[in-house]
C-alpha cells in the first residue's frame, strides 16, 4: 500500500496541470466548425435556458437517461454505475428539475451554464458583456479573463457555430469539480465516483483530472501497481454528451443539441493531447517504476524530478500552442496551427470503440515524439531543470520569441510542426464526433 500510495503521488502530481489541456478549448475548435458546412451554414437556432428545455422533455428525457445509464454499465471499458437514487424521475417540479439533471448526468450541481458567447481573441462584436465568473465556478478563470464573452438572452437566434465553439470550452468552467467523496462537497459522496483516483485534489480545478484523462493503453505491469489508473472517464463524458445532443435534436431544441455537441467534443480534444492519455509522456516503464521504489526507501528526490519536469514540459506546450494562435487570430494572420484544424475530405465514421482504440491510442503512440521535440526545441531552463517551476518564470506571453531566437528557426518549425499535427488529430476525429451526433433522425 506505501508502495502504491508513493506511485500515485507521481502520476498525480505529474497530471495536475494537464486538467486544463489546451487552455481555450474555443481557439481550437473554431476554424475546424467553421469549415464544416453542415455546422457553417446551419440555420439559426433559438437560445433556450436549461430548465426551459429539461421542463419540455421532462417524461422523454426519464426514459431516455435511464436506458444510456444502462448502456453505459454494459459497454464502458471501465464505469462507476450512477447511483439509483441519482435516477432522473418526472414530476413536474421547475424548481427542482435543474438539480436533478445534474444529479443523473453527475456534473457538478453549481455549474453556471450561462447563455452567452466567447468570441476569438482580437474578435469584437456588439452586444452586452457577461463577467467571466458568470459562466464559471472557478475563482480565478485565467484564460477567459483573456476574452470577449457576449451576454445572450432567452429566444435570441443565433449561429449554432458560435454555440457548439463556445460550449467546446464549457466542460473546463467548473462541470466537473468536486465530484470525489474526498472533494469536500456534499455531491461528491453522492455521486458514486468513490475516492479521487489521481490528479492534485489541492488546485481549483484539480479534481476534474479523471473526467479530462484516460489511461487506457499503459504496460500491464503500471495496471498491477496502479490499478486505480482504470477510474477515469473521458469516454463516459464524449458518449453521454454526444447521446444527449442527438436527443435533444430529436426533441426539436436545437441550441442544446449544439451544446451539448460542445461539451463533448471537448474531451475529443483533450485527447488529442498525449498529456492527456499517458501519465509521463516520453518515459519508460522503469523511468516511472523507480522514483517509487526510491521514495520507499526514503529517497523521494527522483519523484520529485520527475513530478516537475513533466508538470513545465506540458505546460509549456500549451503555452506556445496558446500564444501562436492568439496571435494568429489577433493580427489576422495565418498559422500552421490553425490550417491544421481544417477538416480531412475524409474521415472514418465515428465508433464509440473508437474513443479509446483510436483516438487515445493516437495521442499515446505520439507522446514519445512529442516529449523529444520539447527537449530539442524549448531552451532547457524551461524543460528540463526540475528546480524550476516553469509557470513562475512568467515567461508565457514571450514563449514563441524565446524559443525562435534561444533555440532558432528550426526548432521554432518543429514546435509549429509538433503542435499542428496534434490539432490535426483533433479535426480528423471531431469532424468524425460531429458528424456522427448530425447523422441522427432530427426533428
Amino acid at each position: 500500500m506505501k508502495y502504491k500510495t508513493l506511485l500515485l503521488l507521481i502520476l498525480a502530481a505529474a497530471q495536475a496541470p494537464s486538467a486544463l489541456s489546451w487552455s481555450n478549448h474555443t481557439l481550437i475548435s473554431y476554424d475546424l466548425l467553421q469549415a464544416l458546412p453542415e455546422v457553417r451554414d446551419a440555420a439559426l437556432v433559438e437560445v433556450e435556458t436549461i430548465e426551459a428545455f429539461l421542463m419540455a422533455t421532462e417524461t422523454e428525457l426519464a426514459a431516455f437517461l435511464e436506458e444510456q445509464e444502462q448502456q453505459m454499465r454494459r459497454s464502458l471499458w471501465y464505469y462507476a454505475p450512477r447511483p439509483d437514487t441519482l435516477r432522473f424521475t418526472a414530476n413536474g417540479d421547475e424548481q427542482s428539475i435543474r438539480k436533478r439533471f445534474t444529479a443523473a448526468i453527475r456534473i457538478n450541481p453549481n455549474s453556471k451554464l450561462a447563455l452567452y458567447a466567447q468570441l476569438l481573441p482580437g474578435e469584437a462584436r456588439d452586444g452586452m458583456p457577461i463577467d467571466a465568473h458568470s459562466v464559471t465556478t472557478l475563482a480565478d478563470p485565467v484564460h477567459l479573463l483573456e476574452v470577449q464573452l457576449i451576454q445572450l438572452t432567452e429566444g435570441l437566434r443565433v449561429a449554432p457555430l458560435d454555440v457548439v465553439a463556445t460550449a467546446n470550452d464549457e466542460p473546463d468552467h467548473g462541470l466537473d469539480i468536486g465530484l470525489f467523496t474526498d472533494s469536500n462537497t456534499d455531491y461528491g459522496q453522492q455521486y458514486g465516483f468513490g475516492a479521487q483516483p489521481f490528479g492534485n485534489p489541492a488546485l481549483p480545478y484539480g479534481t476534474q483530472a479523471p473526467f479530462h484523462m484516460g489511461f487506457y493503453h499503459e504496460p500491464r505491469i503500471i495496471y498491477a501497481a496502479a490499478g486505480f489508473l482504470k477510474r477515469t472517464y473521458p469516454e463516459y463524458r464524449i458518449l453521454l454528451y454526444k447521446q444527449l445532443a442527438e436527443f435533444a435534436f430529436a426533441q426539436g431544441h436545437d441550441y442544446w443539441g449544439w451544446r451539448f455537441m460542445g461539451w463533448g467534443l471537448h474531451y475529443v480534444g483533450d485527447f488529442s493531447n498525449p498529456y492527456h492519455v499517458t501519465p509521463l509522456p516520453g518515459a519508460s516503464t522503469l523511468d516511472i517504476l523507480v522514483p517509487g521504489v526510491l521514495g520507499v526507501i526514503g529517497l523521494p528526490k527522483g519523484q520529485q524530478k520527475a513530478t516537475q519536469l513533466t508538470s513545465n514540459r506540458h505546460t509549456a506546450l500549451e503555452d506556445f500552442q496558446q500564444e501562436v494562435m492568439d496571435r494568429a487570430y489577433s493580427l489576422h494572420q495565418p498559422s500552421p496551427l490553425i490550417s491544421a484544424l481544417v477538416p480531412p475530405q475524409t474521415s472514418a465514421a465515428f465508433t464509440n470503440e473508437q474513443v479509446v482504440g483510436l483516438i487515445a491510442k493516437t495521442a499515446y503512440d505520439k507522446a514519445e515524439v512529442v516529449d523529444r521535440v520539447l527537449q530539442q526545441a524549448m531552451p532547457a531552463k524551461f524543460i528540463n531543470d526540475s528546480a524550476i517551476e516553469y509557470s513562475d518564470l512568467g515567461v508565457k506571453s514571450q514563449l514563441p520569441d524565446i524559443v525562435l531566437q534561444q533555440s532558432g528557426p528550426e526548432a521554432y518549425q518543429r514546435m509549429e510542426t509538433l503542435v499542428a499535427d496534434l490539432l490535426g488529430d483533433f479535426a480528423q476525429f471531431g469532424t468524425a464526433y460531429v458528424r456522427s451526433i448530425l447523422s441522427q433522425p432530427r426533428r
